[in-house]
C-alpha cells in the first residue's frame, strides 16, 4: 500500500497518527525546511500555537521552494488529520462538476447508449 507523507511542526512530543500516512514531527520551522530538502512531503501541518513570525517565514520559503507542497493549519491533534486530509483532497482531487441532462432529447440518446 502507497504511503503519503506528511511533515507535522508542532511543539508537541507525542507521535501523531492519521491512517494510511507516514507522520514525521519537528519541533521548529527551520528543522522542517532542513526535512523538506531531505524528503518530500505531500502536506505540510503546522500548529495553530506556532508563533505568526515563524508561520509566515515558512509559507514565503515553501511557496518559492516547495510550490508542489501543501500547507495546512491545525489546532489540535484531534483536528490534525482532517485538516492534513481535506488539504489534500481539496488540491489533488477537486470536486467532479456533475452534468445534469435536462432536455429529453438528451436523456433518451443517453438511456440509449446504455
Amino acid at each position: 500500500m502507497r504511503h503519503l507523507k506528511t511533515l507535522v511542526v508542532t511543539k508537541n512530543t507525542t507521535m501523531p497518527k492519521i491512517l494510511n500516512w507516514q507522520v514525521s514531527t519537528v519541533s521548529n520551522v527551520e528543522t522542517a525546511i532542513e526535512k523538506l530538502y531531505q524528503q518530500t512531503y505531500k502536506v505540510l501541518a503546522i500548529s495553530k500555537d506556532t508563533k505568526e513570525i515563524d508561520k509566515n517565514k515558512l509559507q514565503k520559503i515553501i511557496t518559492v521552494l516547495f510550490p508542489e507542497a501543501i500547507i495546512v493549519e491545525y489546532k489540535d491533534e484531534a483536528a490534525l488529520s482532517k485538516s492534513v486530509k481535506q488539504g489534500y483532497w481539496s488540491k489533488n482531487k477537486p470536486e467532479m462538476k456533475r452534468n445534469y441532462l435536462d432536455n429529453s432529447f438528451e436523456m433518451k440518446l443517453s438511456c440509449s447508449l446504455n
